[in-house]
């Protein structure tokens, strides 16, 4: 599993920054709603910019298992992250590793997501009508409370899996947030823009480097 993901790249331009800033991850937006959106058509050059020095992940939200195969397949690429309510039989049917993304206020229980089969859980700030990207920040505190470090259990006798932190982060806050919280990785989108959907060069590498440092001082090693 990655350790820092740069969300909603809309270009294969804004994607081989993120590459070359060192971000072991690239999310592509298929959800039509969002305005980070891309049309699966256009996407090719998004990937390919990509290319094997990081993972591309697609992003879906409240899509069919059939749809989802039949994008990654189409562009290959290998990652799924899911920010709906996609029920857990739906996802058991998709054959890529899954990042479920999971809106939280209040409370951080995942009981609810015990039989839910993914890789990794992605933990979000909710916000009404919203399925990420919204920049609202959670409480680390209560985070590092909660899960106790990088892996979190679900489930009495569930295996640890890995968890993101998302939700407001920026590069001033990205190192503060590791060091408290404890996630095992870190996600970003509005945190590293200019515009929507354009990343900002100075930022990005600015977020890769804060973000390598604060787990570097954390002691979450890969």
């Amino acid at each position: 599993m990655f350790r820092i993901k740069v969300c909603g790249v809309t270009s294969p331009g804004d994607a081989a920054l993120a590459v070359e800033a060192g971000a072991d991850a690239v999310g592509i937006n298929f959800f039509r709603e969002s305005i980070r959106y891309v049309p699966p058509t256009s996407a090719a050059p998004i990937v390919k910019a990509v290319g094997k020095r990081a993972t591309a992940v697609a992003v879906f939200v409240n899509e069919t298992p059939e749809r989802i195969a039949a994008v990654c397949g189409e562009l290959g690429i290998g990652v799924v992250q899911l920010s709906g309510r996609e029920p857990a039989d739906s996802a058991a049917r998709i054959r890529y590793p899954v990042i479920k993304a999971v809106r939280v206020e209040g409370g951080f229980g995942l009981e609810s997501f015990r039989d839910y089969s993914c890789s990794a859980f992605l933990i979000d700030a909710a916000v009404p009508g919203k399925y990420g990207g919204t920049g609202h920040t959670l409480d680390w505190e209560a985070l590092e409370r909660t899960f106790g470090g990088p892996f979190v259990r679900v489930g009495r006798g569930g295996s640890g899996r890995p968890w993101l932190l998302a939700g407001g982060l920026t590069p001033e806050n990205v190192a503060e947030a590791i060091r408290t919280a404890r996630p095992f990785g870190v996600d970003v989108a509005s945190g590293v823009e200019e515009a929507p959907g354009k990343k900002d060069p100075g930022k990005v590498k600015s977020f890769v480097d804060n973000a390598r440092e604060g787990f570097g001082v954390a002691g979450i090693g890969k």
